[in-house]
């Protein structure tokens, strides 16, 4: 049915246009304080019992402020209740240190090579590449953990890391290539001139433009590494090479009674740095996507 002839639905005008739209401000503003606190009210509860008493993680309600505060806690919770944590620290470091430059050396070759070279197959890898991105991780732990104890590689650093030192991952290698996308092959002309081969104009010319998208890759993949508990949990049997979230964890299992207020606070701790970095480097990491040609999109 078709409204009559003459009828139609009214349009806001003049001063109930502008009510209007203040309306739909505020309620944007709502939905987005909302949304700001249903996800930093758990990172606040965190610092608040990170600073509070042994105890005090039951009492109800909780508090705005700890009191007291206990300021010590940041000394103590790295001792652990169980076994310090340094060591395990350390191991993280290596961790996400070599398998974040073993991801974007990897991601960087692969994305180039799917960009600008021409060769068999091209775009049958790249298609098998975007279907990785729909496969659960977890898919492929029992795979590597027959793979590397068959190898002798268990409890060591290297099953870790090799994984992502011989293939990054799907996400990375689709991100570096759309960014080498965006890049004007006169570039790889001129370097073609000027006698460069392909490896030269990668590491030369394209990679020194690349800086902000890895930076935002070598981000997510060293907090990826960094919060990593699954991976060590598989392969690392031993304290050789077992990491910061298993060390957090089994102080957290030592006792019957866990501390709440020193598991809290080693939480803390270990987030601390991560979130530290993204805050100084965020602009990097928001051009390393609006570069890439994913932005808008």
């Amino acid at each position: 049915m078709t409204a009559p002839a003459g009828l139609s639905r009214p349009v806001p005008t003049g001063n109930l246009a502008q009510r209007f739209q203040q309306r739909q401000k505020i309620l944007w503003y709502l939905s987005m304080v909302f949304i700001a606190l249903v996800m930093i009210l758990p990172v606040y509860y965190m610092v608040y019992l990170a600073f509070s008493e042994l105890g005090k993680e039951f009492v109800f309600p909780p508090g705005i402020i700890p009191d007291p505060i206990k300021f010590e806690n940041v000394l103590r919770a790295p001792e652990g209740t169980a076994t310090p944590l340094w060591g395990y620290a350390k191991n993280s470091i290596l961790y996400a240190g070599l398998g974040t430059l073993g991801a974007l050396v990897a991601e960087s070759m692969a994305g180039f090579a799917l960009a600008r070279m021409r060769f068999p197959g091209r775009n049958v890898l790249f298609a098998l590449t975007v279907g990785m991105l729909i496969m659960p991780f977890v898919a492929t732990i029992i795979p590597k953990f027959l793979l590397f104890s068959r190898i002798g590689l268990v409890d060591t650093y290297w099953a870790l890391i090799l994984p992502w030192w011989f293939g990054g991952s799907p996400y990375g290698i689709f991100l570096m290539r759309q960014f080498f996308l965006t890049i004007p092959r006169e570039f790889d002309e001129a370097a073609l001139i000027d006698g460069a081969g392909p490896w030269r104009t990668m590491w030369l010319v394209l990679m020194p433009q690349a800086v902000p998208v890895l930076v935002a890759l070598g981000m997510l993949h060293f907090a990826y590494f960094w919060n990593d508990l699954l991976g060590p949990l598989v392969f690392c049997q031993t304290r050789v090479c077992k990491t910061l979230p298993q060390g957090i964890l089994a102080n957290y299992q030592a006792t019957w009674d866990p501390q709440w207020a020193m598991f809290m606070m080693s939480t803390v701790l270990m987030v601390a740095p991560v979130a530290v970095v993204f805050i100084l480097a965020q602009r990097r990491f928001k051009q390393g996507f609006l570069f890439s040609g994913l932005g808008g999109r």
